[in-house]
């Protein structure tokens, strides 16, 4: 009797190599360990408080943002573990009741109660526009 030489390969049973998937987990790590690094840092910058501005002057803002878009820099007055919020910058696309909308760089609206705002600076409207606008293209 003729003995048949059977040849197997893993593929054949079963085996799927996962050698991209381990890959990207060895990346996910190092990923998740930069970006843990890079909000670190960004703790470490030291807001200082800007001076509170009567409500009569964020209203004025905030309606001149809307009306013209000119974008702007909100600071609240929330502390978070011992320091100011960063700057929300934006301008305003929207108000319903109490709150004000801000819509930012990458297009996501940010909700802001009216008396959550400490302090108001306007931005230079051809800067902020102009990397409004290139992030568009590359999108």
């Amino acid at each position: 009797m003729k003995q048949d030489i059977v040849r197997l390969s893993p593929d054949a049973l079963g085996y799927k190599d996962r050698g991209k998937m381990k890959w990207i987990g060895l990346m996910l790590s190092d990923h998740a360990e930069a970006l843990k690094k890079q909000k670190q840092g960004a703790r470490d910058i030291l807001i200082s408080p800007k001076p509170r501005q009567s409500m009569e002057d964020i209203s004025g803002c905030l309606y001149r943002s809307y009306t013209n878009k000119n974008p702007l820099a909100v600071q609240l007055d929330i502390i978070n573990e011992g320091q100011y919020l960063p700057d929300i910058e934006g301008f305003v696309v929207g108000v319903k009741g109490d709150a004000v909308f801000i819509k930012q760089r990458d297009r996501t609206l940010k909700r802001i109660v009216l008396e959550d705002i400490r302090h108001i600076d306007w931005l230079n409207a051809s800067d902020w526009f102009e990397k409004y606008t290139r992030q568009n293209v590359l999108i």
